[in-house]
């Protein structure tokens, strides 16, 4: 039976910078959307649209103009029990010349309480083909190697909803089809995964449905079951053209 308490809550979410300036910028407009527990969610959107800020929001790293509210979980976003129950993958990567890939994600996995650390740290290095790359340094790895230990210590611990930013960012085709199939799986356990990406193939092959956000505006919500491939491309190509209209 599908849960009555939503995996996340947007009411009328918007965010303005430096409002008192001579040239504020309206980077959300009354967003509100609902994401069900066990739904995979892209967000879409061109450059500065206002993914990341509606990320950071969500996230509690960043607060919402007056009348705004968001939760996770029924939780407030900044409070412990929301903080227990999600992963976040972030767009930038942690370097290093001294931690190594096991100690980092080991060093999560303590963090988050993780039951058995040992046990899980292996199955996310088998699962992202990081074996080999344990005992090496963060810094002496690849790019993409090093997206697939963020995305790795976004799911330790078994979070209850992850979100992901930009998730297959500098990941070769084989790294992308890892983190599809995992995600898959992660799905199949009940967990939500939300997730703002330009790469509409990803979004499309992997999602339940996705929101389009353009010039800070929820403007489109698709279904993308049974849908057909390139749906998402000319759905977006659409938006693109009617804002252009307006």
């Amino acid at each position: 039976m599908e849960s009555a308490i939503p995996a996340i809550h947007a009411e009328n979410i918007s965010k303005t910078y430096n409002p008192r300036s001579k040239t504020p910028v309206h980077a959300l407009n009354n967003v509100s959307f609902q994401v069900r527990q066990g739904e995979i969610v892209g967000l879409i959107g061109p450059n500065g649209a206002g993914k990341s800020t509606l990320l950071r929001i969500l996230l509690g790293f960043l607060g919402a103009d007056k009348g705004g509210s968001a939760s996770i979980l029924g939780n407030h976003p900044e409070s412990l029990e929301t903080r227990k129950q999600i992963g976040y993958q972030a767009d930038s990567q942690f370097r290093s010349g001294t931690i190594s890939t096991q100690s980092f994600l080991d060093l999560h996995a303590l963090l988050v309480g993780c039951p058995r650390p040992s046990e899980e740290v292996a199955g996310l290095l088998e699962h992202f083909s990081l074996t080999n790359a344990a005992g090496r340094k963060l810094s002496a790895l690849s790019k993409g190697m090093r997206q697939k230990i963020e995305l790795a210590v976004a799911f330790i611990g078994s979070p209850k909803v992850v979100f992901l930013d930009e998730p297959t960012a500098s990941m070769d085709p084989p790294s992308v089809f890892e983190l599809r199939e995992y995600l898959t799986q992660q799905k199949g356990k009940g967990t939500t995964v939300f997730f703002s990406s330009h790469n509409l193939t990803e979004v499309e092959n992997v999602c339940d449905r996705v929101l389009f956000i353009l010039d800070g505006a929820l403007v489109a919500e698709h279904s993308l079951v049974n849908t057909p491939q390139g749906f998402l491309e000319e759905a977006f190509r659409k938006h693109l053209v009617e804002r252009k209209r307006t």
